[in-house]
């Protein structure tokens, strides 16, 4: 199915005309729980869901320790993930301060399979994927 959207209306409140444009919004469906992927999990790999949830649990603590002391970590296929920081320019060295540091984040670089499904991933109307017509004349829905 991959990610469906459906059609918008917006106003572009920064003009001064103020104009309606339209634009594709995607739909969201609820996030999968962590309880859902550990039953998955321990069926396909046929181990007990506690002893898969240990697991799951240790790779993400050890994951947040190495990321603390200042190390990217590598998981696998998985990706990678790498804590970081901007901070605001200084005109001297002297105000170059950690006063200075704007925001502290992590960011993760997919790795290959993640990689993978964006390739393969459709994007399709949710109209089409519910063998309905639109029905807002010009395709557009209020928001």
């Amino acid at each position: 199915m991959g990610l469906q959207y459906r059609k918008a209306k917006v106003v572009l409140n920064y003009r001064e005309t103020k104009p309606q444009m339209y634009k594709l919004v995607q739909l969201t469906y609820p996030a999968v729980t962590t309880e859902q992927l550990v039953a998955e999990c321990a069926t396909s790999c046929g181990v007990n869901p506690a002893q898969t949830k240990a697991v799951i649990d240790a790779l993400v603590d050890r994951i947040a320790h190495y990321m603390v002391i200042g190390h990217g970590v590598k998981v696998g296929n998985l990706g990678s993930f790498k804590p970081v920081f901007t901070s605001k320019v200084a005109e001297t060295l002297e105000e170059t301060t950690l006063e200075t540091v704007r925001k502290k984040k992590i960011l993760f670089y997919p790795g290959k399979a993640f990689k993978d499904v964006l390739q393969d991933l459709s994007i399709s109307s949710a109209a089409d994927a519910l063998d309905v017509k639109d029905a807002t004349p010009g395709g557009g829905s209020q928001d």
